[in-house]
């Protein structure tokens, strides 16, 4: 029963650093954004960033699986799972979004 407590704290201390880091990076894209620098594609890049370690804050669990099971769960579609995959989703429709900006403001 110890090893389950212990796994459990495990991921809700990896949850929070990915929440974390993903505030800071938010609050470090807004500090760009409006007091240097004023560039749009950079900010989106930022969230981008942001949302991908939302995503990964969402399902701490697979900073603990073995990588050939993660890769056998990958057709799993429960609610969370659905969830993490839209956020995933969203964050790379965000970076592209913020290199196609960049692209055509060059």
């Amino acid at each position: 029963m110890s090893s389950v407590s212990s796994l459990i704290t495990k991921q809700l201390v990896v949850a929070m650093i990915c929440h974390a880091i993903a505030i800071g990076i938010l609050a470090y894209g807004a500090y760009e954004f409006y007091l240097e620098q004023l560039v749009v594609p950079e900010l989106i890049r930022s969230v981008a960033v942001a949302v991908f370690f939302i995503g990964m804050g969402l399902e701490p669990n697979m900073f603990f699986t073995p990588l050939s099971q993660v890769m056998t769960q990958a057709d799993d579609k429960s609610p969370k799972s659905k969830l993490q995959t839209m956020v995933f989703n969203f964050g790379v429709f965000l970076l592209i979004c913020g290199f196609l900006m960049e692209w055509l403001y060059d």
